[in-house]
Parts: C-alpha cells; structure tokens; sequence
C-alpha cells in the first residue's frame, strides 16, 4: 500500500518551517563574526583561538552532513530536526555562560554537529513535498534562504556586539534554535513518506557511487575551492577591520551583509547570461578575473595600499564572480544523482565545507597588520577552481549539463 502523500496544507507548513530553519546552521557561523576580536579581549588569547572557533564549527558541520544525510532518510525529518535544534541550544546557551575559549571549542563542536542534523532535515523538505517540475522552484527558494544566513546574520551580530557584548549572539542563538524545537514538535508535519528498512549501514551505500563519479566530485572540489573566498574573508577580515583599521563592529557587520549581497548577485547574474554563453566560458571567465584581481591586490597590499576601501571593494567583485560560478557547479552535483538528491545534497555540502574549511585553516597561520595573507588564499582557492573547471569540467560544461540539470538551481 502506498504511503500517503502530504497534503497541500502539510506541504505549505513544510515549507514555510524550512524557510526559516535553513539559515540557522550558516547564522552559527557567521552571527558572532563581529565578536571575533572582543572574544579574544575577554578570554585573553590570539587570533588564531578564536578564528578555530569559526572552523572547528565548520569541520564538525560539514562531517555531520555526510553522516546524518542518508540517516534523516530513515528516520524522518521532524525528530532528527527537533533532536539537533534541542541539543544547538544547549550548547549555545553553555556558550553564553562561558568566558573559556577552551569550552568555547568544545560546545562549538557540538553546535556545528547539532545544526547539521537539523538543516539536513531542513534541506530533505524540498525532495519529499515537490515532484521534479517543482522542486528546482522549491530549491531555489530554499537556496535564498540559506544565503541569508551568511548575508543578514553579521550585521545583526555587529548591533549585538555593539549594545550588549559577544554572549549575547549565543543567547539569540540559542533563542532560535529553542523555538525550532518547539515548531519541530508542534508545526512540521513528518513528510518522510518512505521509511528505509534493512541494516543501518545500507543507508550509506549511496556514498559509494557518487564518490567515484569524476564529475561529481571535480565540482565538489571546486565548489569547495571557491566557497574559500567567504570563509577566508569571514575568519581574516574581522582583525583586519575591527584591530588594524579601528572600526566598530557595527561597520563590520555591516560590510559583510554587503559582501553576502554581491554573492547573491553573483548567483542571479548566472542565471541572467546562461543564454548567452556555455557553462564553462562564464565559469572560466569569471573565475579569470577573480584570480587575477586577488592576485593584484597581493602587490598593492605590499605596495602599502592597504585600507578599507582596497580591502573592500575588490574583495566585493572577487565575491561577486566567484558566485557566478557557483550555480553552474552545483547544478552538475545534484543532476548527476536525481534518484539520490538527499545523499548527493549532504555529501556535497559536507565536501565543500570541509575544502574550504582546511583552505581557511592554512589562512589563519599567515598573520599579518595588512591583507596580503587573505589575497594569497583568495589566489590559491580561485586557482584551483580554475584548474578543476579547466582541466576535468570542461566536456560537462561546453556540451551543457543535459540530464545533469534534472535539479537546476540557476532557474
């Protein structure tokens, strides 16, 4: 007998909870950025202590992906999700209670662990309540939402810092992850239809095809490559602006929700000119040009022109063309597998998280009063996005995706 399908009503309840639950996970991330240099007052340690902070968090959500991402599909969405929003909350209040930055790291790896579950589920919405015309609709959406995270969360950070101090964004944090608890429990409908049966370990066999797929992989490796850019900006800039340039974290916060805007820019550019171009003219092009200005700006920064202005303005074009490329290599991860959106969904994001979490890592042991260090990473991972579009990508993206775009995140 065939499970029955979610409603209209359960389906707009779905997708509303998801809206909204989807920018929790990346707000973990970026909402205490503009903390980073009055953590490091408070608990009296370095940079590099608080920058592990953003990257330990990284490394624990992006590894819990690949894990929880085939586990949400036999155990449904609405537990998991209320399971890993409770324990996100805990460890964020634990967090704004502590003046430790050794129990700091360990409740962040608890909160990146957490919040992956509860976004994993978030993101698994979309392939249960939609069929394939729908779904690339939906999952732009979903998309949006996410980027909101990134774009919205510092500046409100910023305001925190700036009326109460750095606790206060783990209280909010903690805030929202206790209302997701409540609106798991009390709201979302349980729209896994389909409960996978056998042994646990069977849920994982996915893994073992799309990880020995070249196309899947060279993307998740640029992907990986590419999102270097923010997370580098996010770990680096904040010392650069708020220590070196003596500005507030309120300007701060206020800078990064520009630098989200030129992403998302970038995006909706993409979909713009995809009928005018191949995939891989426009992904090789703007991944040129975002080279070569890191690149430039390496030797004006040693030439002594460093500033907020030369900090900013090329770092927002640099943002801008590496998110043009995003679309088009995210568009390939997810077309490749459509019978195994949610395993090919997770892995992807895990792998890119942690690409980009290591570039990053490497970032924060070049210290400098200057930015050269964050041109030097912003050179390698676009260089290396490069050589993946160029040397493995290029038959995909010259002859276009075809059956890859059965999930098109550009439309």
């Amino acid at each position: 007998m065939e499970p029955p399908a979610v409603t209209p009503g359960q389906r707009r309840r779905a997708f509303c909870w998801m809206l909204v639950t989807v920018p929790l996970a990346g707000a973990g991330v970026d909402m205490f950025l503009p903390s980073l240099p009055a953590m490091k007052r408070a608990m009296q340690t370095t940079d590099f202590a608080v920058q592990q902070t953003v990257l330990i968090y990284l490394g624990c959500y992006a590894l819990a992906q690949i894990v929880f991402g085939p586990l949400v599909d036999r155990w449904g969405r609405r537990i998991p999700s209320a399971v890993g929003a409770a324990v996100m909350a805990a460890a964020s209040v634990a967090i704004a209670n502590s003046d430790s930055i050794g129990m700091v790291l360990v409740m962040r790896v608890i909160q990146g662990t957490a919040g992956a579950v509860t976004v994993v589920a978030a993101r698994s919405i979309v392939a249960d309540c939609y069929d394939a015309q729908q779904r690339a609709r939906a999952a732009n959406w979903m998309t949006i939402a996410w980027a909101c995270g990134p774009i919205l969360s510092p500046a409100l950070g910023g305001y925190l810092q700036q009326w109460f101090n750095w606790h206060a964004t783990f209280w909010v944090l903690g805030g929202w992850a206790g209302a997701t608890v409540l609106t798991s429990l009390f709201f979302l409908p349980e729209t896994r239809r389909v409960r996978l049966t056998g042994p646990v370990s069977g849920v994982f066999l996915p893994y073992r095809q799309i990880a020995t797929d070249p196309f899947y992989m060279a993307s998740a490796l640029a992907m990986g490559c590419l999102i270097t850019i923010m997370y580098g900006f996010e770990v680096l800039a904040p010392f650069y602006i708020q220590v070196d340039l003596k500005r507030d974290a309120v300007f701060y916060g206020h800078l990064q929700l520009a630098m989200g805007c030129c992403w998302m820019a970038g995006n909706l550019t993409n979909r713009l000119l995809s009928r005018f171009s191949t995939d891989f003219m426009r992904a090789a092009i703007a991944a040129t040009i975002a080279m070569g200005l890191s690149a430039g700006m390496i030797a004006v920064d040693l030439a002594g022109g460093f500033g907020v202005l030369a900090l900013a303005v090329p770092a927002a074009v640099v943002f801008f063309f590496a998110a043009s490329v995003w679309p088009i290599l995210y568009a390939v991860c997810l077309g490749r597998f459509p019978h195994a959106g949610g395993a090919a969904n997770a892995l992807v994001s895990g792998l890119f998280s942690l690409i980009s979490g290591a570039f990053a890592f490497g970032g924060t042991f070049l210290q400098s009063a200057t930015a050269w260090p964050m041109w030097v990473l912003f050179v390698v991972g676009l260089g290396f996005a490069l050589l993946v579009v160029v040397s493995c990508l290029r038959p995909v993206l010259t002859l276009g995706v075809g059956e890859l775009e059965s999930v098109d995140l550009r439309q």
